[in-house]
């Protein structure tokens, strides 16, 4: 999800969300200040799957997957992460910023001139390069000492979306907007090609190395398709979720869904394998203040869920026997101003 995205959801997430801790015994509808439980609406996996960052609406946080001992915060809230091997980026309303994942020593950054300049980004299977999309150009930097190597600026690009790297000198951008897939080499500046779904979509994501991207056209279920190819893979129209509430895992053999109501009282999230369409595992989150699960990731392999709830819990599964690992909970409350 974009940094731009992310705040439009913030403010949407407050007006749907009741008060938890008001400072004042008085109505919710009296003028003052209140307090909401914060939570993670988005998870991202190390590439060891030993770490998860937590996108939440107070920072960033990054956690022993194992242990779930906090080991990185950032107080600003809004952030798109990428890890690398050795590094950890990610963007915000304030800029670029990249981690060395050993200590989280900050190796360089790339203030945002308003806001709204960096758009996506991804790093190379090398752990070389650093690409970030932004509302006029892609740029790519050296790693690890920030030097800008290249720098795209064509009329045909689109960065809407999505952005990951081929290989070491390529990258595959997937646009929502304009329902459009690119491939471009970093080296040359050049639009290798691209293709177009055969209609309009909401919402797309490309897997980890870019040969899949997951389209969403706002129905019922949701489809692969081959980006070596541009061609329809496979379709998945009966895997119900909300639209962009989809994720697969890092070997593209598992997918996660969320965003639905399993009952009355009860959110909705599902594991599914996708090479034999089989649904494996169903997890229940109690609705409070009007929402239930607000996100999950599935590891490398499939083998583990991320799951993230409306009450600050994020909940580890065994999705062999869909049994509970473990937990994490944020200590982190939302302070809003009403009236």
């Amino acid at each position: 999800m974009k940094t731009l995205t992310k705040l439009s959801l913030f403010i949407f997430l407050l007006s749907a969300c009741g008060p938890l801790i008001p400072a004042t015994p008085e109505s919710a509808l009296t003028p003052g200040t209140y307090q909401y439980q914060d939570f993670a609406y988005d998870i991202v996996w190390s590439q060891d799957n030993s770490m998860v960052a937590l996108t939440t609406e107070t920072g960033l946080y990054v956690y022993d997957a194992k242990t779930f001992e906090q080991l990185f915060s950032f107080d600003q809230n809004g952030s798109t992460v990428v890890f690398g091997k050795m590094y950890m980026a990610f963007i915000n309303s304030q800029g670029l910023f990249v981690y060395g994942l050993n200590g989280f020593k900050l190796l360089f950054k790339e203030e945002s001139k308003d806001g709204r300049m960096f758009q996506n980004l991804a790093i190379s299977p090398d752990d070389k390069t650093l690409v970030a999309g932004e509302q006029d150009r892609m740029r790519a930097w050296s790693l690890p000492d920030g030097k800008v190597i290249s720098t795209i600026s064509d009329d045909s690009q689109v960065f809407w979306h999505d952005t990951v790297f081929k290989n070491d000198t390529r990258i595959i951008i997937a646009d929502s907007y304009l329902g459009k897939v690119q491939e471009w080499d970093i080296p040359s500046q050049k639009l290798i090609r691209e293709f177009s779904f055969d209609k309009p979509v909401v919402y797309v994501h490309l897997n980890h190395d870019g040969k899949l991207v997951l389209v969403d056209y706002g129905l019922t279920g949701f489809q692969l398709w081959d980006v070596n190819t541009g061609k329809l893979k496979q379709n998945y129209g009966d895997i119900v979720s909300v639209s962009g509430a989809q994720k697969l895992s890092g070997d593209d053999h598992y997918a996660v869904v969320w965003g639905y109501a399993f009952d009355n009282t009860n959110s909705g999230m599902s594991v599914w394998d996708l090479d034999i369409h089989i649904h494996l595992h169903e997890f229940t989150t109690p609705f409070v203040n009007g929402d239930g699960w607000r996100c999950g990731a599935l590891n490398s392999n499939g083998s583990v869920l991320a799951a993230s709830n409306n009450e600050g819990y994020i909940y580890f599964y065994n999705t062999a026997n869909g049994k509970k690992t473990g937990g994490i909970f944020l200590p982190y409350k939302l302070t809003a101003e009403k009236g």
